[in-house]
């Protein structure tokens, strides 16, 4: 045998794959599959955020060592939209594998987190803006975070689980503005995703995230259809897998599993 060749041929390997997981300087934003739940981590370089964590800390942790080098073992900002097992149930395990340096949990509204070139605008704190929880639905749904990340002319807009009582009080405030990419809150639910607040928001992209043959009848063929109203392209982890979106700031390319 010569291992001399074997040498060199398995050097070129692990240089080419160290290279291909080496940051290209887009910004990645990935819609992980986490069953019925949210996960979804966001690159740039050598900055990782992580909004939600999911329940399944087996699917969170693939997902993550797919969209971060696995030299790097630090997140330096976890978002979480609520306390619900569903979006933060990996939390205290996702310290066990990684350094965390930031986590936001409970921002006001109107505060603005930076990294770089990097923003993320707080629409909706934890706090309720509605009077009344409608007939349903949960608190801890309506203190859901509603965040917008912002990266030149791309946005993402991450909603959690807020119903419709929400979401028109955020549209009567006038908080809300066009946005590329839509996290479609609640997993889909008919209680979500109302045609005003999708008419002043008019996502090009529409992400579910959400179980295979969950126990909640998501997504609600309502929801399928408003968006698809406003022109929305709507893809799923349940029939895509994770979902991939890799931007410059100005031209956006999507990718899926399935």
């Amino acid at each position: 045998m010569n291992w001399k060749r074997w040498g060199i041929i398995i050097a070129v390997l692990w240089v080419l794959w160290v290279w291909q997981q080496w940051p290209d300087g887009k910004l990645h934003v990935v819609f992980c599959d986490v069953g019925q739940g949210d996960a979804s981590v966001i690159v740039l370089g050598t900055f990782q955020a992580l909004v939600d964590t999911g329940a399944s800390e087996s699917k969170l942790t693939g997902c993550l060592s797919e969209a971060i080098p696995f030299w790097d073992r630090e997140i330096e900002v976890v978002f979480l939209s609520h306390s619900d097992k569903d979006h933060a149930g990996v939390l205290m395990k996702l310290k066990g594998r990684y350094s965390i340096g930031r986590i936001v949990e409970k921002p006001n509204t109107k505060d603005i987190v930076r990294y770089g070139d990097l923003r993320f605008d707080i629409l909706k704190g934890s706090e309720l803006v509605v009077d009344k929880v409608m007939k349903g639905g949960s608190e801890s749904n309506e203190s859901s975070v509603v965040m917008k990340l912002i990266y030149g002319n791309f946005s993402a807009l991450y909603t959690g689980d807020v119903d419709t009582t929400t979401e028109l009080a955020l549209v009567g405030k006038s908080l809300l503005t066009q946005t590329d990419v839509l996290k479609v809150s609640h997993h889909g639910s008919k209680y979500g995703s109302t045609k005003e607040f999708l008419e002043k928001i008019m996502p090009r992209l529409a992400i579910l995230s959400v179980g295979v043959k969950n126990n909640y009848g998501h997504p609600s063929s309502d929801t399928l259809m408003r968006l698809e109203a406003v022109g929305a392209k709507v893809l799923r982890t349940d029939k895509s897998g994770t979902i991939s979106l890799v931007t410059d700031g100005k031209e956006l390319k999507v990718f899926t599993e399935k």
